[in-house]
């Protein structure tokens, strides 16, 4: 009985420490100063990042990076969801209509493809350059979910670089939940201090 107790109480303490450092984790962007939120908010406003958003829209994304820092709307032509297992089976026509969209705006075009049906073949054309996309080695070690949009978005960006942009695509999450964020890397840098406690939230290079 004693020793059944001590198990409980145990179970009981590791639960609740973890419980607690996860809070902790969450809440410290909340605990932030309104003013320190205002203040990264205007920074990111100030180094172009609404620069793409429709006219009609830029008062309310503006309110919206103010009030919450809220990066997240599609509306600014800077986020898109991919999905890491749609990009992973060569579904381009998931996210690619999104892509075109943000694109569209910077006056790129994008066209991405699976080089061709078989099987075993892990290559895919983008613009019209052959690339492989991941590994039979990546696929064995169940990490293709993770290669396959690094190396995407390396060769899109190779493509942004060829185009002169300013911006370069980043990767936000992971699996699913994946999205991509266009940036420039001052934009970046404003983000990654925004989220420097909060290595989840932070976007990260492909």
């Amino acid at each position: 009985m004693r020793s059944d107790t001590m198990k409980q109480l145990a179970i009981l303490f590791y639960s609740t420490f973890l419980f607690s450092c996860n809070q902790n984790a969450q809440t410290q962007k909340d605990n932030m100063p309104k003013s320190d939120k205002k203040n990264y908010a205007t920074e990111l406003i100030d180094n172009g990042f609404l620069k793409y958003a429709d006219s009609s829209k830029v008062d309310s994304l503006k309110a919206q990076l103010t009030n919450s820092f809220d990066i997240y709307d599609e509306e600014n032509f800077k986020i898109a969801h991919i999905d890491a297992e749609e990009l992973a089976e060569f579904s381009f026509d998931f996210f690619l209509p999104n892509l075109e969209k943000i694109l569209a705006k910077r006056n790129i075009k994008l066209v991405a493809q699976k080089l061709n049906d078989k099987d075993n073949s892990y290559d895919a054309l983008i613009n019209g350059d052959t690339f492989q996309l991941y590994t039979q080695h990546d696929l064995d070690n169940n990490t293709f979910w993770d290669t396959a949009p690094r190396n995407f978005f390396k060769k899109v960006n190779e493509i942004l670089k060829s185009e002169n942009s300013d911006e370069q695509f980043y990767l936000l999450y992971g699996g699913n939940d994946l999205h991509t964020l266009l940036l420039t890397d001052k934009q970046f840098s404003i983000i990654s201090d925004y989220y420097k406690h909060n290595d989840k939230e932070r976007p990260y290079k492909p």
